[in-house]
C-alpha cells in the first residue's frame, strides 16, 4: 500500500478543485449523484430502496464478510490486488448497515482513497474544524445522497400526507426514521425543520439535580430527582432553506410541555399530528406538528419511560424576527479555491 503524501486538508481542497464546486458539502453531493447516474445507466430506471453493494461495485468495491477492526459499524480497506475491501459488522440494523455502505462509497469520491484504510466514526462526536474529522461528516452528506437518491426521493415525500407517511418513506428507503427526517427537511421546498426531542435536564440543572453529595427536604433519592425534572428538550434541528430564509431560530435544549402531540408521539410510542402553539423562544408561534417516536435506551427515557421523538414543524403563526442570525463572519475550513 502506497501512502498519500497529501493531507486530509488537501485531499478536500483537492476535490474542491476536481468538481468546481463552491464547498466541499457541494461537490460530495455532485460526485454521489455521478455515482446515481452511473447505476442508472448500467442498470436501468431504479426501484427503491437502491442496492448498495450493486453501487459499492460500481467503484471497485468488494464487500467482504470479515468483521470490521477498527471500526464498530464499517471499514474501507485497500487489498492485495489494487482494489478496496469493505468490511461491515452485520450485527448492527440493516438501515445502519445499508448506511455504513454508502458511508464508506463515498470515501471514494476523494482523491487517493486507495491508499490508506477509511473507518467510519460516531458522528456524535465529531469536530469539523478537524479536517479528518470533517470528511466523516462530508461523507455523511455524500451517504444521504446515495441512500435517498434524487428525484426520486422528493417525488416520494411530495406525496406524504400524514405522519405515517414518514414511517412508510423510511420503509420504502429501508433507512431510518432519523435519516428519513433530516432528508425530508433537507429537501422540502417550503419552511419547515425536523427538530429531534431527547429527556434531557436544562443545562443549568446538571451541576446540581441528582448530586448524591447533598441531600434534600423531601427525602427524594438522587435518581428520583433526576427522573423528576427531566423534560422533552431540542438535542437538533435540520431545517429547509426557506425555514433559514424565513430567519426562525430553534434554541437547543428548550423544552416542550408534556402535552400536545409531541409528547403524545412520546408517551405512546405512536405517531402524532395536530397544529399547536409551541413555546419555541423568539420562533414560539403555532407550528403544524407531525411527530414520530425514536428508539431510545432505557437509560435515556422520561420518568414514565417515554421516548424520544423526532418532529417535523411547519409554521402556521411564528412571528418572523426583526434581526436575523446570520452566519456571516463564521470562518471556513477551506476557504475558496
Amino acid at each position: 500500500m502506497i501512502q498519500s503524501s497529501r493531507s486530509t486538508g488537501d485531499l478536500i481542497k483537492e476535490l474542491l478543485r476536481a468538481t468546481g464546486a463552491t464547498d466541499p458539502p457541494a461537490a460530495i453531493r455532485q460526485k454521489a449523484r455521478e455515482l446515481i447516474q452511473t447505476y442508472v445507466s448500467s442498470f436501468g430506471e431504479p426501484t427503491m430502496p437502491l442496492n448498495m453493494d450493486a453501487l459499492a461495485s460500481l467503484r471497485g468495491i468488494h464487500r467482504s464478510s470479515e468483521m470490521p477492526l477498527h471500526s464498530p459499524d464499517a471499514e474501507l480497506v485497500p487489498n492485495s490486488t489494487g482494489g478496496l475491501t469493505m468490511r461491515v459488522n452485520p450485527d448492527r440494523p440493516e438501515t445502519r448497515q445499508r448506511f455504513s455502505v454508502a458511508h464508506e462509497i463515498s470515501h471514494t469520491f476523494f482523491p487517493d482513497y486507495t491508499t490508506k484504510p477509511w473507518c467510519r466514526t460516531d458522528a456524535r462526536y465529531r469536530d469539523r474544524t478537524n479536517p479528518d474529522e470533517y470528511i466523516e461528516m462530508l461523507c455523511d452528506i455524500g451517504a444521504a445522497e446515495l441512500i435517498f437518491p434524487e428525484p426520486w426521493f422528493s417525488k416520494n415525500a411530495a406525496a406524504v400526507t400524514d405522519a405515517n407517511g414518514l414511517l412508510r418513506l423510511a420503509a420504502t428507503y429501508q433507512a431510518s426514521r432519523e435519516a428519513v427526517m433530516r432528508r425530508y427537511a433537507e429537501k422540502s421546498p417550503t419552511s419547515v425543520a425536523a427538530v429531534f426531542f431527547a429527556w434531557k435536564l436544562k443545562p443549568t440543572q446538571e451541576s446540581r439535580i441528582g448530586r448524591k453529595d447533598q441531600g434534600n427536604f423531601f427525602g427524594v433519592t438522587p435518581e428520583q430527582e433526576v427522573c423528576d425534572a427531566l423534560r422533552l428538550r431540542i438535542e437538533y434541528a435540520i431545517i429547509s432553506e426557506a425555514f433559514k430564509a424565513d430567519g426562525h431560530f430553534l434554541p437547543k435544549d428548550k423544552s416542550v410541555e408534556n402535552d400536545g402531540p409531541i409528547y403524545h408521539a412520546a408517551s405512546t410510542a405512536s405517531p402524532a399530528e395536530d397544529e399547536c402553539f409551541l413555546d419555541l423562544g423568539q420562533a414560539a408561534g403555532i407550528y403544524r406538528v407531525w411527530t414520530i417516536p425514536l428508539w431510545t435506551a432505557e437509560e435515556e427515557t422520561g420518568a414514565n419511560g417515554e421516548t424520544s421523538v423526532a418532529a417535523i414543524l411547519w409554521p402556521k403563526s411564528v412571528q418572523k424576527p426583526r434581526h436575523r442570525r446570520s452566519d456571516a463572519g463564521t470562518p471556513s475550513l477551506w476557504g475558496k479555491v
